[in-house]
């Protein structure tokens, strides 16, 4: 009778931390995919995110993961970014992509949330690496662009 009683407890346990595990896993999914983790962005000029590049126009940015970035733009023109973690001392009053500029090239460097000091940041590609070399090494120049202010539901 302990054993089948043990058993038992055991069995409860067992049950009790998997949905206990369940419903972390799931309020994470509902957490990525909430209206905070996308905001679209009106972008007037081509550009370069990792080895992609995408044309100028209104692009939807979707957070997919940690660390994955979904661009979907005009004229089916999409991408995943892979990016990691970057912080600053202020955090931003709206969201923003922030690009590097070095002639007439554009790329991707960074996406900041409103109200949040921890952004993501963009591994520079090779051929960002190359556009700084032909620049003598000189820094970019730097354009933000704010996220387009969803319209007030009523």
């Amino acid at each position: 009778m302990k054993n089948t009683r043990l058993n038992s407890i055991l069995h409860s346990s067992l049950i009790a931390c998997a949905l206990t595990i369940g419903s972390f896993a799931s309020t994470q999914s509902a957490a990525a995919q909430s209206p905070t983790g996308m905001a679209d962005v009106n972008i007037p000029f081509a550009f370069q995110a990792t080895n992609h590049t995408l044309p100028a126009g209104q692009y939807r940015v979707v957070r997919e993961s940690n660390h994955l970035i979904l661009l979907r733009g005009p004229a089916k023109a999409a991408a995943f970014v892979s990016m990691y973690d970057t912080s600053s001392v202020r955090a931003p009053k709206q969201g923003k992509l922030v690009f590097d500029r070095y002639g007439d090239k554009y790329y991707l460097r960074q996406i900041w949330t409103a109200g949040s000091s921890n952004g993501l940041e963009c591994p520079k590609s090779r051929a960002e690496k190359e556009s700084l070399q032909a620049q003598n090494k000189q820094a970019p120049e730097t354009t933000e662009l704010a996220f387009n202010t969803p319209a007030p539901t009523r």
